[in-house]
């Protein structure tokens, strides 16, 4: 994981916010009320794929992708239509965080406070392709990066393989066991460091 600095909200979710909060909020907090079952927020999900650079939020694999409300919303249903809660995810990540909310909260790949950014919790184990919580971090910190890859499932097998592959080819390119490969060396590692490629993060040791 790393920070996504999020593009400001879209204007026209104030009105769908304004429209549909009230409902989501009566049936959770007050057990009033049908259950919602609206999901406007789908009509954003191209601009929240944009600011994701099309990279789930907590695995990083470029993805389809769905909206995943940060903050569950049987848990924090005033921020259903909540720009700042949304979270451009795969589905695998989505479907294992579901409504999952420990104490304290998950690390927000959006947070304002640098203390806060996902780089301050996570590390990649180049040897397992695992992520670890980092080294050094106080047990309260370790324990809530800790909580989350186990909760979203960040180091099943198939997460793992992507990895793998991933950090595999920018070492077969620059030992040249690609054969006629296209890409110029700097170029091909300027691109796959980018921060809007698949695993960002491996940069900080492969490059």
């Amino acid at each position: 994981m790393h920070y996504v600095d999020r593009v400001p909200e879209p204007r026209a979710l104030r009105d769908y916010r304004d429209r549909y909060t009230g409902r989501w909020v009566e049936y959770y907090q007050r057990g009033r009320g049908a259950k919602p079952s609206d999901s406007h927020w789908r009509q954003f999900q191209g601009k929240l794929e944009k600011a994701f650079f099309g990279l789930c939020a907590y695995c990083e694999s470029s993805c389809r992708g769905e909206v995943d409300h940060f903050r569950p919303k049987s848990r924090f249903p005033q921020y259903v239509y909540g720009w700042s809660n949304w979270m451009f995810s795969c589905h695998d990540c989505n479907n294992s965080k579901g409504e999952k909310w420990p104490a304290g909260g998950y690390i927000d790949p959006c947070a304002r406070k640098r203390s806060s950014w996902p780089e301050q919790f996570f590390d990649f184990d180049l040897k397992t392709g695992e992520i670890t919580p980092k080294v050094g971090l106080s047990r309260r910190r370790w324990d809530k990066a800790r909580t989350m890859i186990d909760d979203l499932a960040l180091n099943a097998f198939h997460h793992l393989r992507k990895r793998f592959e991933r950090i595999s080819l920018p070492s077969e390119v620059l030992r040249g066991n690609i054969p006629d490969d296209p890409f110029h060396k700097k170029d091909f590692l300027r691109r796959v460091s980018a921060r809007s490629a698949q695993f960002w993060f491996f940069r900080f040791e492969s490059t």
